[in-house]
């Protein structure tokens, strides 16, 4: 129960902002110049994504709902390309973004880095079309990240704990979450995927 009020009482909401940078690159990619943008390719799909480039970077074929390593840009205008798909993503300064490769579309999801290298990140990506989600300890009693709506993220800082976590539609238990430890300078990335009957998760993790 200490470990439940202690997650509770501690957590910061971090939905959209700008980071310090120095924290930022330490989290994704060390030697990123100040002001730099990072992003990276998600495959939301089931199956392998096709090998792909972000600019003119390489990306590598990705296993079904995981996510490749963050790269950093200036700010701007890149093409990113996933097999045959191909769109143009706006990039700015001090911003963190995953393309989601889904079935017909990339769907580019913005995220922040830590305020706080002492604490943890946790994040969910939400990549049910038809659910919205929350993120809440196994028991239901303490929610983590509420309302999290389709193809939408929600990410939240903590103090380094493990606990038992699950996802919920209102207050319907959808599906236990995979155990995962929270780090402190760790942010631990949920991909919710699959289908509604049969839901998949997955945990990535970036230091």
């Amino acid at each position: 129960m200490n470990s439940l009020k202690k997650l509770f009482s501690l957590m910061a909401i971090t939905l959209v902002a700008l980071v310090p940078m120095q924290a930022a690159a330490q989290l994704y990619t060390k030697g990123a110049p100040p002001g730099s943008a990072f992003i990276r390719v998600l495959n939301g799909t089931a199956a392998q994504s096709p090998p792909g480039f972000i600019g003119e970077t390489p990306q590598p074929a990705l296993a079904a709902f995981t996510a490749g390593q963050f790269t950093f840009l200036p700010p701007g205008e890149y093409p990113v390309q996933i097999g045959s798909r191909k769109e143009m993503f706006k990039l700015e300064a001090d911003r963190f973004y995953s393309v989601a490769y889904l079935p017909g579309a990339l769907k580019s999801f913005e995220l922040e880095g830590f305020k706080s290298q002492l604490k943890a990140m946790i994040v969910m990506m939400n990549l049910l079309p038809e659910q919205t989600l929350s993120l809440k300890t196994a028991d239901g009693k303490v929610t983590v990240l509420d309302s999290v709506a389709p193809f939408k993220a929600g990410q939240r800082e903590i103090n380094p704990l493990s606990v038992s976590l699950a996802i919920f539609e209102g207050d319907r238990k959808v599906a236990d979450v995979p155990a995962a430890i929270f780090e402190r300078g760790k942010a631990s990335s949920l991909i919710v995927g699959g289908t509604a009957a049969v839901p998949i998760l997955t945990w990535d993790e970036q230091k």
